[in-house]
């Protein structure tokens, strides 16, 4: 059987000493192996604080060299149309709303165009629509003809408002300046996904979206694990088909949980396209998405994030080919637990190691609890347990 196209087999982080050093996270890209040559000597290593910095300086040089400007953004008819007063869309990527639906409305909505692996514009990066905007949100996915949207935040989050709701209750209907918009069905895929069937109505027109809500995601955080986000991505990906019309993604702000879906969607269209090589950087990517949108991937965790779940993304990949090429790797812990005190003894007891053929126990976060909260706060419980995995290469 002919092997998946293009594996990576091990992710390195950058020596946080060499600061302009360009990342090896990809450096062992093996092409069309066989089985035998496809077994990993290094060990994995995460991303740490420094390497973020990188992202940061490399970004304001960007915005410098490509003379990157948010005017319009910043004009006093759309100053209240921004959920952040510092999160505006640049002029050379912005969204122009065209379609206009009344007289009053202008061309301006916090959103960016994202390019997708192939060069296309498949991504639009968005803030979440304010109740005054939700007009000019449906504006948007009418004008730009969206039949997926992924939403990786909650409407409201530890009390504070987050994206006003733009859809209806179940089996109900709910207008928003002249669209009307039907929910159709909504389900829990399980407990971080919902998915809805929307129908939007606008003169003698219908047009029927699919939205995923992501559920488990913090602002300014990460999730506790990554098979959530790549179920998310999965599924949104399954919906979308060969449709080419472009994918609106947007949490709060719609940069840092907006920033990484678009970055591991991305890699995902590198892998599946045979277009990973040698060169492959994770720091190229998230500055390509950062010339686009400003602060996409928004804090050191989200950055960090991206490099464990694009580690299972590539297990998940070798797995789905039916070739057993190497053991499977633990989850990443992406965040220590708070009563650990113990400093690790050495580099490789702080990153995980892809192992072969060998027993091994690893320490696995269950899925989590929610219990009450006051208010629309929801409160999160953990549980550990320690199960022994074994592997065997065939």
């Amino acid at each position: 059987m002919e092997l998946l196209p293009s594996l990576l087999s091990t992710l390195k982080s950058m020596d946080p000493g060499t600061m302009d050093q360009e990342y090896s996270h990809g450096a062992q890209i093996l092409k069309n192996c066989c089985p035998r040559d496809l077994i990993p000597t290094e060990g994995c290593r995460v991303c740490d604080g420094a390497d973020f910095k990188v992202v940061r300086s490399k970004s304001l040089l960007l915005k410098k060299e490509h003379d990157l400007t948010t005017e319009v953004g910043s004009l006093k008819e759309n100053i209240k149309k921004n959920r952040y007063k510092d999160i505006l869309p640049y002029d050379q990527t912005r969204v122009v709303l065209s379609l206009q639906t009344s007289g009053s409305h202008s061309d301006y909505i916090n959103g960016s165009f994202i390019q997708g692996a192939s060069g296309d514009c498949k991504y639009i990066a968005s803030q979440g629509p304010l109740s005054s905007t939700v007009t000019d949100f449906w504006r948007m996915i009418w004008q730009h003809s969206v039949k997926v949207i992924v939403m990786a935040c909650r409407e409201t989050e530890m009390g504070k408002r987050k994206c006003e709701c733009y859809w209806a209750a179940p089996h109900q209907s709910a207008a928003f300046g002249p669209f009307t918009v039907t929910t159709q069905l909504e389900k829990r895929y399980n407990e971080d996904i919902v998915v809805r069937t929307l129908t939007a109505s606008y003169q003698q027109d219908a047009h029927s979206v699919i939205q995923f809500q992501y559920l488990s995601w913090p602002d300014h955080d990460v999730p506790y694990e990554t098979a959530g986000v790549l179920d998310l991505l999965e599924q949104a990906r399954r919906s979308r088909g060969a449709d080419t019309s472009p994918v609106l993604i947007h949490c709060s702000a719609g940069c840092g949980r907006t920033g990484v879906i678009c970055a591991l969607d991305y890699i995902y269209d590198l892998l599946v396209t045979k277009q990973i090589t040698k060169d492959f950087s994770i720091l190229n990517i998230v500055l390509e998405l950062r010339r686009q949108r400003p602060s996409a991937v928004q804090t050191k965790d989200q950055y960090r994030f991206i490099f464990t779940a694009v580690i299972s993304m590539f297990e998940r990949f070798l797995q789905t080919s039916g070739v057993q090429l190497y053991c499977s790797l633990p989850e990443v812990k992406i965040r220590e637990k708070k009563t650990s005190t113990a400093a690790p003894s050495s580099i490789s007891s702080r990153h995980p190691t892809i192992s072969i053929c060998h027993q091994v126990t690893v320490k696995t976060r269950l899925r989590r609890h929610w219990g009450g909260g006051e208010g629309d706060m929801e409160v999160e419980r953990e549980e550990w347990c320690e199960r022994e995995r074994k592997c065997e290469l065939e």
